[in-house]
């Protein structure tokens, strides 16, 4: 199935080919990126890194920072 992403703050677009029924972690782990530290959007809302994801999904990955 294909996904597509947006990586958020850096602003780079990208399909990615995922098998079947795939999850915010397997995108994660497709991506590089490690899912302690990112937040995935779908429509705006974010979802659990369990979630399954489908075919044609459009999701936002934010990286997450922190500061004191």
């Amino acid at each position: 199935m294909k996904v597509a992403v947006e990586l958020f703050p850096q602003r780079r677009e990208s399909v990615v080919e995922l098998p079947p029924r795939s999850d915010g972690y397997s995108l994660m782990k497709a991506l590089g990126l490690a899912p302690d530290v990112h937040i995935v959007l779908r429509g705006g809302t974010p979802i659990p890194i369990d979630e399954q994801l489908h075919d044609g999904d459009s999701v936002r990955v934010i990286a997450v920072v922190s500061g004191g």
